[in-house]
């Protein structure tokens, strides 16, 4: 993690260098939530600072700064120490300030317009901390899953998982020191979960979900994509993403088709006449869970963390509407 004060301090600096302005200044907030205020002559900003946004994280902060701005007086701004041109400007969509390192921006309000594209990213030293390794995301994807399955003696979470008891202790561990888990008289409890969920999925989709894609494959004609739920899927294989989630409710029509399964290519092709293809639009990951799934239909919870790693506006609609109604 960068150190959010560097990404303020360099930001500022750079943003008064490019515009040749000295009227900007730091405003302290006495808040310890990574916020600030900032002066740009006359106005007032309310700034949110975050080290980076990519997709992985889009949505969940895009949630953040909605809600920033419906508890704030002033305008919002979000500072961040990295972040892409596509997302800056997809932010800029949603009507979002916002400010990089490097001093890119865009700042929309009134009386105030300022746009900045094309800096090279400031390179900030970085002091990087892993949250959850690969067995430990999928370890706690089986306590989100179950929210008693954090309290079951650890054979028998061994039993229902296939992690060693080793691992099973390790993250338990982690997690208690992390305060996500506390023991109370009755057993271990998760402290609170959506706070879990939601760093959890962001850890899912930055470092352990590119590793279980598969390929791209293709329903290959129009009338088979435009029917695609028509499609019979293997028994270890089943709908998520934008797919899972329209099977869910029916609110989010697909654009991107997802599927997970523990078998192979072959099986997909020989069940459901789904032909590879590098211009594909279905998405095959490995599974990485136990169990069947209903209606061949993703795990909720994987569905929604689908959805919030899209940095999609469309679907971050869909996955609140999960969290609320479906989870």
């Amino acid at each position: 993690m960068v150190d959010e004060r560097e990404i303020l301090l360099e930001a500022v600096k750079n943003l008064k260098s490019l515009t040749r302005r000295n009227d900007i200044t730091i405003i302290p907030s006495g808040d310890l939530q990574n916020e600030t205020d900032i002066s740009i002559g006359e106005v007032r900003l309310s700034g949110k600072v975050k080290s980076y946004v990519n997709n992985a994280n889009f949505n969940q902060m895009l949630l953040l700064i909605q809600e920033k701005r419906r508890n704030s007086k002033f305008p919002v701004l979000l500072i961040v120490g990295s972040i892409s041109p596509q997302n800056l400007m997809k932010y800029a969509d949603e009507g979002i300030n916002v400010l990089d390192c490097s001093g890119n921006c865009y700042i929309n309000i009134p009386s105030l317009y300022i746009y900045i594209i094309g800096q090279k990213q400031t390179k900030l030293k970085e002091n990087m901390k892993r949250v959850f390794n690969e067995s430990a995301l999928k370890l706690i994807f089986y306590f989100l899953l179950d929210k008693s399955n954090i309290g079951k003696p650890y054979r028998k979470i061994v039993e229902e998982t296939g992690f060693s008891i080793g691992t099973v202790k390790n993250v338990i561990e982690v997690m208690t020191l992390q305060h996500h888990i506390i023991k109370t008289s009755s057993g271990r409890v998760i402290m609170d979960w959506k706070k879990l969920l939601d760093e959890w999925q962001i850890s899912y989709n930055q470092s352990l979900k590119p590793k279980l894609f598969l390929m791209k494959m293709s329903l290959a004609s129009t009338e088979r994509i435009k029917n695609w739920k028509n499609t019979k899927l293997p028994q270890n294989a089943c709908w998520g993403g934008e797919s899972g989630a329209n099977l869910t409710d029916g609110y989010l029509v697909p654009e991107i088709l997802t599927i997970y399964t523990d078998g192979d290519s072959n099986q997909l092709i020989r069940t459901s006449k789904i032909l590879p293809s590098s211009e594909g639009e279905i998405l095959v990951y490995k599974k990485f869970w136990f169990g069947n799934d209903e209606n061949h239909i993703a795990p909720k919870i994987l569905i929604y963390a689908d959805l919030m790693g899209t940095a999609n506006s469309r679907c971050l609609e869909a996955a609140k509407r999960i969290l609320n109604d479906e989870i």
